[in-house]
């Protein structure tokens, strides 16, 4: 089965049950299939979403690093790494899911462009009188930029920077103007997928910032801790330190008194031996003198 026919088979199949339900539409068979398809997606458009959400709550502590590196742009980008490590962060993880959808939109719209709808009377949409013409009234262009610009501020809030405040208005003035030039199936293929984008990205933004939150706090308090460890160790060392001098001048004491009891010890012989021989010269000067007065 080629493409163009898988395509005709699902519309018309979804066509059929919005007959049934009393309302046809291939407009609305086209809007339901954008909607399975971002479905089929969610398990990669929840990464990019969560990713896209952590990506802007540390873009403070990006800058702060790119600031205070900006001379040595390796140790910058080492650290920016280990930010994202922090706080389990793949960069790359926005990149996938619109790498995958584009492809899908190609095929999706080869196959649009050459179906031919059984019913071509229900191949229209309220203004639009041919879903495979661009929409005349540019209706559907305000609705495609609005859309994605009502994306784009949810996921980045109120922007604080230059580059965020270009990205929040470029990427829907980008794609109004191709919406300008697209088929109006393709426009609400678009709507589609951007509606359910803004209720899958509200859903995740409180749980996914109050997580990175308690992150922070946790990375706060490790680097607490670790602080507190490296001041007990350098304390522990500066006692030590302190001790062994103590020890040393205690040692050097010692000595000093070893030494001051040798030279008492050493001048209370000198003074004992000086004694002696003053008392043995006082003892041989007496019979002199003894001598002398009797003559």
């Amino acid at each position: 089965m080629s493409l163009q026919s898988f395509v005709a088979n699902c519309l018309e199949g979804i066509f059929n049950i919005t007959q049934s339900l009393g309302f046809p539409s291939y407009a609305i068979a086209i809007f339901v299939i954008a909607i399975i398809i971002r479905l089929i997606l969610m398990p990669l458009n929840i990464n990019q979403l969560r990713s896209t959400v952590a990506m802007q709550q540390i873009q403070p502590q990006i800058q702060e690093i790119q600031q205070r590196y900006a001379s040595n742009p390796e140790l910058m980008n080492q650290k920016v790494m280990q930010l994202y490590q922090d706080y389990n962060i793949n960069p790359l993880a926005g990149c996938l899911p619109m790498l995958i959808q584009f492809p899908i939109m190609i095929g999706l719209y080869n196959g649009l462009r050459q179906f031919v709808p059984l019913h071509q009377e229900y191949y229209k949409f309220l203004w639009i009188p041919d879903l495979g013409q661009t929409d005349s009234t540019y209706i559907m262009v305000v609705l495609v930029a609005a859309s994605t610009f009502l994306q784009s501020y949810i996921i980045t809030g109120k922007p604080t920077q230059p580059m965020q405040k270009y990205m929040l208005f470029a990427m829907p003035l980008m794609m109004g103007w191709m919406a300008a030039s697209f088929p109006s199936f393709l426009c609400i293929y678009w709507l589609g997928v951007t509606i359910v984008g803004i209720v899958q990205q509200l859903a995740i933004n409180k749980p996914m910032r109050a997580k990175l939150e308690k992150r922070a706090a946790e990375l706060e308090e490790e680097k607490r801790q670790k602080n507190e460890q490296r001041s007990n160790h350098k304390t522990k060392s500066s006692r030590g330190r302190n001790s062994k001098n103590d020890n040393a001048e205690k040692e050097v004491d010692a000595e000093n008194q070893k030494v001051s009891l040798s030279k008492n010890k050493e001048d209370n012989s000198e003074n004992a031996e000086n004694s002696a021989k003053e008392a043995s010269a006082a003892n041989d000067d007496a019979p002199k003198k003894r001598r002398r007065r009797r003559r």
